[in-house]
């Protein structure tokens, strides 16, 4: 579980840091004596402190005991950049692809706070962690000596808005949720398993015309799940920081260009093995030929009647989830 660091916990993130790059200082020969500003020996709790006041953004890695092992930070720069301070995981947790879910919550959150670019730094004879970054994506863009250190340090850079949709989605940040609906206080990465105990937040809303019609739009066909199938209206997972009327408005306006105003009315309320969904149903008078296409969300659109819209809602042409979802209101509420 990811979540941001509590400023008791500061000390302890103080000792994983200091443990984490020990490995990297006894296997290149760092010593407090040659090398005392390496991280595993310059720092210290007042540091922490001082960057915790600071305002930057600090997370750990815990287990379910809220025991730390993993830690980072980043501090914002201008230009819409920021620097990866003190990625590290302890010796004993590494090899688990924990590494890797820090990277990427770093960049989600990174995106979240409106950087385009991370800049990192690295010990350039660690040639391992070199490698290792650049699986991850990033770049190598130069060196430089100082006297003070016992080697050279190497830059590393990562765009964070790429032109590649699917990266951009890679790195979406969730709010986590407990099943009765309250926040966790801890992050999701889109594409990362879900903890046991937690659920994420998705929004769906059905839409109708106030002629009665109702609109159906067809997913693409490169989607991973229910490619080419039909549903009725739009809906995606609550962005961190959102809460659900927002999540399906954004949701609404995204994937078919109509602007929902304050009366979107709630449908239903699921909790799954990992996701609470919630449901609303929005009545529009917007013009039928303006709905808009979301290019990798969807390909076509249609506006039916009701028996129409029957006959692909027990179609094997319309998503079973979302059928299952809508299936009271459609049976009972929708006659009326």
């Amino acid at each position: 579980m990811i979540r941001q660091i509590e400023r008791c916990e500061i000390e302890k993130c103080v000792e994983v840091i200091r443990k984490s790059f020990l490995t990297v200082a006894q296997e290149y020969g760092f010593t407090e004596e040659n090398a005392p500003r390496f991280t595993a020996f310059a720092t210290t709790t007042e540091r922490l402190n001082f960057q915790y006041e600071e305002g930057r953004p600090m997370y750990g890695y815990f287990d379910e005991n809220r025991q730390i092992f993993g830690y980072y930070s980043l501090h914002i720069q201008e230009n819409e950049e920021c620097e990866l301070n003190n990625l590290c995981v302890l010796p004993q947790y590494r090899h688990r692809r924990i590494g890797e879910a820090l990277f990427c919550h770093a960049l989600a959150t990174a995106s979240y706070k409106g950087c385009k670019k991370m800049n990192i730094g690295i010990v350039e004879e660690n040639k391992k962690l070199r490698t290792w970054y650049e699986k991850l994506g990033a770049k190598h863009i130069g060196t430089k000596k100082f006297d003070f250190f016992p080697f050279t340090c190497g830059y590393m850079e990562k765009d964070i808005f790429e032109e590649n949709m699917d990266n951009k989605q890679n790195i979406e940040l969730w709010d986590a949720y407990y099943t009765d609906g309250t926040l966790a206080g801890c992050d999701l990465i889109r594409g990362e398993e879900i903890p046991k105990g937690f659920r994420h937040a998705v929004a769906e809303v059905f839409v109708m015309h106030k002629d009665g019609s109702i609109l159906l739009m067809q997913r693409d066909f490169d989607k991973p799940n229910d490619p080419g199938l039909w549903e009725s209206g739009a809906g995606g997972s609550v962005l961190k920081g959102e809460c659900f009327i927002d999540g399906a408005k954004r949701e609404l306006l995204e994937e078919t260009g109509i602007t929902a105003d304050d009366s979107l009315e709630s449908l239903y309320y699921i909790v799954s093995d990992t996701t609470i969904y919630h449901g609303y149903l929005c009545i529009t008078d917007i013009s039928k030929d303006k709905i808009k296409l979301q290019k990798g969300e969807t390909i076509d659109f249609c506006w039916v009647n009701r028996q129409e819209f029957r006959e692909v809602f027990y179609s094997s042409q319309f998503v079973d989830g979302l059928r299952e979802r809508l299936r009271e209101f459609v049976e009972h509420d929708f006659q009326k």
